[in-house]
């Protein structure tokens, strides 16, 4: 949609020409918009020439006689300038309306598209990996040559791919949301999220996480996301927002423990209470029996008194 320098990203946008044209109409209005000559409003255009006669008149006593015609074409000009300015920055809010709508409508087909190359890349890697056996490190490489150095050359191009899927997959997600999922998409993104999915974070080794958080994409971690088979590209921010909370334990709790997804709607079952019995203390009276306020005999005592204040634990 825009000037990149990443080249997956520009043939990603290029699949879907019409945001592109949408772009160049919008940043054709804005030039338009900036080069319209400055003027005045009618009101202005009308109190100059009102200003002007009277210091005409202030200074030589006349006032001038071709007033009124100065005025009119005053303030026809300013009307034309001011019908024009206005609908040059309609023109600029409705571009850009129209852009960022194509934009939002179709940034899915660009995702897709991301996610094919994608998956041509982890295709290949895949292959390139089976041949590069245990090697980790281009000394290794060099050292085993034949098979192997040409498996880690063309491991070398296919890492530069991934770097500029990767990149152009954060571009495309954030410049289609707002401010706050945004700022979710960077929280995200550094905790290592939107590289694989319907894995859980706990299960994948440590070091490939570290990679996953810093983004220092490796030809080791490269090999072994081919071989996973769980790398993906998120189709949407509500896509990425649901992987994340499908592969990362709940950081909110309540007196029944970790607060479950909003999606899992499956019945929770809370044990019955067992009733407890009435608690009779040393200093307990018996109630009036009637009106002659006679009392039955005394209780006797079944339990004492705490020593610390009760909390609702003690009655539910």
């Amino acid at each position: 949609m825009r000037n990149t320098s990443n080249p997956e990203l520009a043939a990603a946008w290029a699949t879907v020409p019409d945001v592109a044209e949408a772009q160049k109409r919008h940043e054709a209005a804005v030039r338009l918009r900036r080069d319209f000559p400055p003027g005045v409003t009618p009101v202005e255009a009308l109190a100059g020439v009102q200003g002007a006669a009277a210091a005409t008149f202030m200074s030589t006593g006349e006032w001038p006689a071709d007033f009124a015609k100065q005025a009119a074409k005053a303030h026809a000009d300013a009307v034309v300038w001011e019908a024009e300015v206005v609908a040059l920055r309609q023109l600029e809010t409705s571009t850009k309306a129209d852009a960022e709508f194509l934009r939002d409508v179709l940034s899915a087909d660009v995702l897709e598209h991301l996610a094919g190359r994608l998956g041509e890349i982890l295709d290949a890697a895949k292959d390139a990996g089976e041949a590069l056996g245990s090697v980790t490190t281009p000394e290794q490489a060099i050292e085993a040559g034949g098979e192997v150095l040409d498996a880690w050359r063309r491991l070398t191009g296919l890492l530069s791919d991934f770097r500029n899927v990767r990149a152009a997959q954060w571009d495309v997600l954030r410049s289609v949301t707002g401010d706050d999922e945004r700022a979710r998409i960077r929280t995200w993104n550094a905790e290592g999220h939107g590289e694989i999915k319907g894995v859980p974070m706990a299960d994948v080794p440590s070091h490939i996480v570290d990679v996953m958080r810093s983004g220092a994409y490796t030809i080791e971690y490269l090999v072994w996301l081919a071989q996973s088979g769980a790398a993906y590209v998120p189709t949407s921010y509500e896509d990425l927002a649901t992987t994340v909370e499908a592969t990362t334990e709940p950081v909110v709790y309540d007196d029944h423990g970790p607060v479950r997804p909003v999606r899992d709607i499956s019945p929770t079952v809370t044990p019955i209470r067992q009733p407890r019995p009435a608690e009779v203390y040393a200093h307990s009276t018996a109630p009036l029996i009637d009106k002659s306020k006679q009392r039955g005999p005394k209780p006797t005592p079944n339990a004492s008194h705490p020593d610390r204040e009760r909390s609702t634990t003690d009655y539910f």
